[in-house]
């Protein structure tokens, strides 16, 4: 077997400065967005009584602040310890009535962050990196599934043909409502990184690939790296996700498809 001729980096560099910084602005504007809604239990009084005691309701909603503000730190000392410049942010936030909206807004927030880190891992080169925006999608997962329990929506639906949704930056990047776009509250903070070498990421149902100038060596064919259906060739258009959580197109995100997003959430 010919060997490898991709030298991994050994921590953050210049190439992964674009993709950290992107993601640190996303966890800057979710940690703001918490910081703006002060929560009390007579803030959640209106809403129908929790499975749980009302004290562990509160202290899981405020610890969900704090798991942000955590992940905001991790992303800036990665990137300044590649030689980032923290961006200077002036965000918008999803409107907050009462209990119940700020929770709709929450969960919209932490699902969405939930695919946009999980896009960002294909737009790293160093392991650390990599690594970072694997723990933080795990943790937006987490927590999107924790809020979702509490508002009764069907949160794992038996039709999905996708595994968890992963959105490329240039979408959440996009204005729009729901889970998916950020870009109405981002206000042209940062940029969206670029791919990797020249090339483009291509997202399927299960896997994702790198396709494109300079990639051959990086990624191969996804379908046989991940031992699945997902991308069968580097032509390949992806397909668009079906079934519950996953109504996504690779490429375009539509207003139609985020509609069919937000039925997630139900009423409570």
């Amino acid at each position: 077997m010919a060997s490898a001729t991709y030298m991994c980096p050994v921590s953050p560099g210049s190439n992964d400065v674009p993709a950290i910084m992107y993601g640190f602005a996303l966890q800057n504007l979710l940690s703001s967005y918490y910081d703006s809604v002060p929560v009390n239990e007579s803030f959640y009084s209106t809403l129908p009584s929790p499975t749980i005691p009302m004290t562990d309701f509160l202290a899981n909603t405020e610890g969900l602040a704090v798991q942000a503000r955590l992940g905001e730190q991790g992303l800036l000392e990665a990137g300044m310890a590649a030689g980032a410049m923290k961006p200077n942010c002036n965000f918008s936030y999803p409107p907050v009535t009462d209990a119940k909206s700020h929770l709709m807004n929450a969960y919209d927030l932490e699902a969405t962050m939930c695919g946009a880190f999980i896009g960002l891992a294909d737009y790293v080169q160093s392991p650390q990196a990599a690594f970072l925006m694997a723990r933080l999608a795990a943790e937006h997962g987490i927590h999107a599934s924790y809020i979702g329990s509490h508002m009764k929506p069907v949160v794992f639906p038996t039709n999905s043909t996708s595994l968890t949704p992963a959105f490329k930056p240039e979408m959440v990047s996009m204005t729009g409502m729901g889970v998916g776009p950020l870009g109405d509250y981002l206000n042209n903070c940062v940029a969206p990184p670029a791919a990797p070498c020249g090339g483009t990421v291509e997202v399927g149902m299960t896997g994702a690939m790198l396709n494109g100038q300079g990639s051959a060596n990086v990624m191969g064919n996804s379908s046989s790296a991940m031992g699945t259906g997902g991308v069968s060739s580097p032509s390949a258009m992806p397909q668009a996700f079906t079934g519950g959580a996953g109504l996504l197109q690779a490429r375009v995100l539509v207003p139609a498809v985020l509609a069919a997003l937000t039925t997630l959430v139900v009423s409570l």
